[in-house]
């Protein structure tokens, strides 16, 4: 009776067992594709300050942290990048094998990760690879609309990311993602967002994923000139713009001659080192008590936006501390499509608008009195009037892109000699003793 009772435990246990072990199973995958792509983040520590010795690519610059990270040497789709070789040939290898090869010298992880970490790396590497090529054309062999999508985009994924797929700031827009980096939202969803609580969607097959990445693709992209001038007002002064905290030491970066008391997080302005008029040192604002001797924008005009938002997360930016992505998306279009030709609509000489005050009037009392006043009274207790004559560029700039953390419009998609004509006009105002 007694081994009778045993048995039937024992087959009881069995049967239990296993559900419970291919679950560990499939979460050690999802998790360990998480730390694939970022462990910092996943495993909540930190990557070392300086690059990884074994990264030695000059092809892309990027941030020290990054090149820590697997996904960056391996790919996307696993298959290698930056001149070296992916991890596919790792896969069906003893997981315990792979997580001692991450603690070798060609790795350094040992002191990094924690053994359970290792291990679902391990687990992810053997059994949680992907055939992306496959995938991918899975999804081309699929049409928007098919299955049922859409309906499980919006009932799983849309409350994080929206209905548009934009709603979250940390990450790009989805439909721009999923056309730009189809390999990357295939990981994604596959395996989840590191250090989130994403749902993965492993277990619902590849099919259902392929055909996500289908939908993804048919959401709308980011409105350039909505990033464009959102980037003007992080320019302006991010710290507010973001509701951010104000930062308590000066930047890094920052002339030391230049800093003056009570204004540490004024250097972290970007307008603080490459002017209202983007020229840096060489434009008027080095003409002012506070020059930093510090090159401007003007010849990032046209540049890849990737590279800049590179540079943003360097070491002599370190924005990528303090901003979300997307912040940093609208404040590199910002600066490689954003500009202007400041002389083309103010002189250098006297600081007078070109434009036409008389014409500029009727502009001005219709679509800017209703919050500045008819006489210019209202502006942050100071007069229009005095405030475009003292530093006209800096009144281009609101103008054309809107205030920080305010609902003053962005004129910038209006003809420029409209613009201009309207400061002519503000500059003639004045104050009433």
């Amino acid at each position: 009776m007694v081994q009778s009772t045993l048995t039937t435990l024992v087959a009881l246990l069995a049967i239990f067992a296993a559900p419970l072990a291919c679950a560990s199973d499939s979460a050690s995958v999802v998790r360990g594709g998480r730390l694939y792509d970022n462990w910092s983040l996943e495993a909540k520590g930190r990557a070392p300050n300086h690059p990884n010795p074994a990264f030695k690519s000059k092809q892309t610059p990027i941030a020290p942290a990054d090149s820590w990270r697997c996904v960056t040497c391996h790919g996307w789709d696993y298959q290698g990048a930056e001149g070296i070789k992916g991890i596919s040939a790792r896969e069906k290898t003893d997981p315990l094998v792979i997580a001692a090869l991450l603690k070798d010298a060609n790795h350094g992880y040992g002191e990094l990760l924690s053994e359970l970490d290792r291990l679902d790396l391990g687990n992810f590497v053997a059994s949680g690879q992907t055939d992306m090529r496959k995938l991918q054309a899975l999804a081309l062999r699929s049409k928007p609309g098919q299955a049922t999508s859409d309906k499980v985009y919006a009932t799983v994924c849309a409350n994080c990311h929206g209905l548009d797929g934009a709603l979250l700031r940390q990450v790009p827009p989805l439909g721009d993602s999923a056309r730009q980096r189809p390999q990357e939202v295939l990981h994604v969803a596959l395996n989840g967002h590191p250090g989130g609580n994403m749902p993965a969607l492993r277990t619902l097959g590849e099919e259902t994923v392929a055909k996500m990445l289908v939908y993804l693709q048919t959401l709308p992209s980011i409105n350039l000139a909505a990033s464009i001038a959102n980037g003007g007002r992080l320019y302006d002064d991010w710290q507010v713009h973001t509701g951010g905290q104000r930062q308590a030491l000066p930047h890094p970066a920052y002339p030391p001659t230049a800093y003056y008391a009570n204004a540490a997080s004024e250097t972290w302005r970007c307008k603080e080192c490459h002017g209202w008029d983007y020229k840096g040192h060489q434009g008027q604002y080095a003409r002012g008590k506070h020059a930093t001797g510090i090159k401007g924008v003007r010849a990032l005009v046209g540049v890849e936006p990737d590279k800049i938002i590179a540079t943003l997360n360097s070491r002599s930016h370190l924005y990528g501390a303090v901003l979300k992505h997307r912040d940093l998306q609208d404040l590199a279009n910002f600066v490689s499509y954003g500009q202007i030709d400041m002389d083309a609509l103010i002189d250098g000489r006297t600081g007078l608008s070109r434009g036409d005050a008389a014409r500029g009037a009727a502009h001005y009392r219709t679509m800017c009195a209703g919050c500045h006043g008819l006489e210019g009274a209202f502006v942050a207790k100071r007069h229009v009037g005095r405030v475009t004559r003292e530093d006209p560029w800096h009144s281009l700039h609101n103008m054309l892109n809107g205030h920080p953390d305010d609902t003053m419009p962005a004129l910038r998609e209006i003809d420029p000699k409209v613009i201009s004509d309207i400061l002519a006009h503000m500059q003639t105002l004045q104050e009433r003793r």
